[in-house]
């Protein structure tokens, strides 16, 4: 299953976060958690350092929408 087939149902709130008019783990963060769960999932490694790991997630999620809806 995709990113974006697994979180259809919150598509907006994801393409909201990546063009950073919504701060996903402090606005959503029961999304923003099974997104990072997910990519952890696909072996995406984050670091422990906020801002950085919440970069990698946005840039995953860019990736594979703009992927998948181009």
């Amino acid at each position: 299953m995709t990113t974006a087939q697994k979180f259809s149902s919150v598509i907006d709130i994801l393409w909201g976060a990546i063009e950073r008019q919504i701060i996903l783990d402090t606005e959503y963060p029961n999304i923003y958690n099974k997104v990072v769960k997910h990519y952890e999932e696909k072996g995406v490694d984050f670091y422990g350092d906020v801002d950085e790991d919440y970069d990698i997630l946005l840039n995953k999620l860019e990736t594979d929408l703009t992927f998948y809806y181009a």
